[in-house]
């Protein structure tokens, strides 16, 4: 008898509306479970509803990849490696969220001899959903954490030690190759028969984006060519159209279709839907999903150009801010369109601080045409432009300010960089410069001229997808993949050592609640030392 407590069974995937019901034997058991297929959607809609934490949670990644030049203060030693600052904060966060998800798609995999009255086709989709998901879960442990447990079971109560990281990425691919029995995303069908259209839903495209992220992950961290070549071929299987329909955007679609409020394109490959109505976006502050949310003032707070020059040219570090000479260091051609879409009105902006004896109606245009109006020295990132601000007074009274759009996590360019970066490892060279120019070219730019050496090519393509996917998220794995963080981390990072990043000084401290009850667990070794 396979078991599991019961908590409001079934968590509901978008909306606190939507709650969802099952027909357990009693409170704690399967055996009367599995009747039908709307009850593995049902199981599958509890693990959707934590698959936000898995490619969103605040770990301290989160934070050592902003890109930015002041941060605040609470997550400044995160992003320069302070141990004091690092270890004495509740910003970091357990993998708890992770290990549930590996836990419920366990239980359907274990009780896939309970199903009952669903055809071995409709079976299989359910289940690669649950193979796709438990990959992506130890996908991410192995990312942020390294060396971690690999569950044995739904029902194992029995202390569990670590795992090697190389191990951990192992078993992802091993789930993630099951769920290639996923058809395209265009032929995504729920129980009822009724098309699937969010692209949090897995498809073959994802699970082909899921491998090559794994084997990438891999040949970074042995630098097997093995493992980039599988990369190389995942990333081909969606590039060259055999997983499904992808494109590019145009630049105005990218921000209004992909990262904005019309929530639909052939550029996302996988994202976390979003709406004003999820039952935990209930908050007075503003959201941070993404680290590149810190530099958010437009329009979050205002849309009137001299407060947004404002806020940060008088706050005194109370924001994250980037300078414009960094943004334009970034994005070194001056014609390049991520300027002036990722960025609001980047370099044009004007600040002034009035004193308490004049006017506080001035407008904008006399605030202007002061002697002493300075350009300011900040830009403002313009990425997630779409807010909603409401009040939600059947919960609390509370206003909610949210990015409306859905949290992307996969999209083309991304995964078109990728493979660039697969093709510089295996000494593919047109065809890298091939996937790099298709990215540039998008962006305005002309085909890359700069040197093809194999070390110079392959920083360019980092650096293209710094500039691409800034904010975005990836940026701190991008650097550890490479094993650019003494050059493009600050702080603590710059003096790793090699025996220090061998004993986990680039993964996050495993949380205390890890050791509860497990006496085999054990802390990563750099973080050992540091206690």
């Amino acid at each position: 008898m396979k078991k599991i407590l019961i908590l409001f069974l079934f968590i509901p995937l978008f909306s606190c509306n939507d709650w969802l019901t099952v027909e357990p034997e009693d409170s704690v058991t399967f055996v009367n479970y599995f009747k039908s297929e709307s009850e593995l959607e049902a199981l599958y809609n509890m693990v959707q509803s934590r698959m936000k934490y898995v490619c969103f949670g605040r770990q301290p990644y989160f934070y050592s990849s902003i890109d930015a030049d002041d941060v605040q203060s609470d997550v400044d030693g995160y992003r320069k490696l302070d141990v004091l600052k690092y270890t004495g904060t509740s910003n970091t966060q357990s993998w708890t969220a992770f290990y549930n998800v590996i836990y419920l798609t366990n239980v359907m995999i274990e009780n896939q001899h309970r199903f009952e009255n669903v055809s071995k086709e409709r079976a299989d989709f359910w289940l690669g959903q649950i193979h796709f998901a438990k990959a992506l879960a130890y996908f991410r442990v192995a990312q942020i954490w390294g060396d971690a447990p690999i569950t044995p079971s739904s029902e194992s109560i029995d202390p569990i030690g670590k795992s090697p990281a190389l191990e951990v990425l192992q078993e992802a691919l091993k789930e993630a190759r099951a769920a290639l029995v996923l058809p395209t995303h265009d032929k995504l069908v729920g129980a009822t028969g009724a098309a699937i259209t969010t692209k949090q839903c897995a498809s073959l495209g994802t699970v082909n984006t899921l491998l090559a992220n794994i084997c990438a992950w891999m040949g970074g961290l042995t630098g097997e060519r093995k493992y980039w070549e599988d990369a190389e071929r995942y990333a081909s299987e969606v590039l060259d159209g055999k997983a499904g329909v992808y494109d590019l955007e145009s630049m105005n679609g990218l921000i209004e279709n992909v990262l904005g409020k019309n929530r639909k394109s052939d550029e996302i490959i996988y994202a976390i839907s979003n709406n004003a109505l999820d039952y935990d976006r209930n908050y007075e502050s503003f959201q941070k999903e993404a680290p590149g949310h810190f530099l958010i003032s437009y329009p979050y707070l205002t849309e009137d150009k001299s407060e947004i020059a404002n806020l940060v040219n008088n706050s005194k570090n109370a924001y994250t801010r980037i300078k414009v000479t960094t943004v334009k260091e970034i994005y070194p051609e001056e014609n390049d369109l991520r300027r002036k879409e990722f960025w609001y009105k980047l370099g044009e902006l004007k600040y002034y601080s009035k004193s308490e004896s004049e006017s506080e109606s001035e407008s904008e245009t006399d605030l202007e045409s002061k002697e002493d109006s300075l350009y300011s020295p900040y830009a403002h990132i313009a990425k997630w432009r779409y807010m909603v601000r409401q009040m939600k007074e059947d919960i609390a009274g509370m206003p909610a300010i949210l990015t409306d759009c859905d949290w992307v996590f996969w999209r083309l360019a991304d995964l078109i960089l990728l493979r660039a970066e697969c093709r510089v490892q295996l000494d593919m060279t047109d065809e890298a410069v091939s996937d790099l120019d298709r990215v540039r070219e998008r962006a305005g730019l002309a085909g890359y001229a700069g040197s093809t050496s194999k070390e110079a090519l392959r920083e360019e393509v980092f650096l293209e997808r710094r500039r691409e996917l800034f904010g975005e998220g990836q940026y701190y794995f991008d650097i550890v993949r490479n094993g650019y963080f003494r050059k493009y981390l600050l702080g603590g990072y710059r003096t790793l050592t090699d025996e220090d990043v061998k004993n986990g000084a680039l993964y996050t401290k495993v949380h205390s609640n890890a050791f509860r009850k497990n006496t085999l667990m054990t802390q990563n070794t750099y973080w050992q030392w540091q206690e």
